[in-house]
C-alpha cells in the first residue's frame, strides 16, 4: 500500500494545474473504494502524518518546512477529495 500511495502522490502532484479536475475525478473515486473497504475519514489525518514522518525519515534535511507543508497541502485537498464521499 506505501509504494501505491506513493506513485498515487507523483501521479497527483503531475496532474496538477490543468488536470486537476481529472484529479478530483480520480479522487472520488478512490474515496469510493476506501469507503467500500472501511477507511473512514478519521484515518486520513493518520496517514498525513505517517507520510509527513516518513519523508522527513527518509530525506532529512532535504525535507524542509517548506517541503512538509506544500506536501502537507497536496495531501489535505486530495484527502477531502476523498472524505467528500463519506459524507454523501
Amino acid at each position: 500500500h506505501a509504494a501505491y500511495m506513493i506513485q498515487m502522490l507523483d501521479t497527483a502532484f503531475a496532474m496538477l494545474g490543468p488536470d486537476s479536475e481529472l484529479l478530483t475525478e480520480i479522487m472520488i473515486d478512490l474515496g469510493h473504494k476506501h469507503k467500500v473497504y472501511g477507511v473512514g475519514v478519521e484515518m486520513f489525518p493518520l496517514m498525513r502524518e505517517a507520510l509527513l514522518h516518513t519523508m522527513k525519515e527518509t530525506l532529512g534535511s532535504k525535507f524542509g518546512t517548506k517541503e512538509a507543508q506544500a506536501l502537507e497541502e497536496v495531501y489535505n485537498e486530495l484527502s477531502s477529495d476523498m472524505a467528500s464521499v463519506q459524507k454523501s
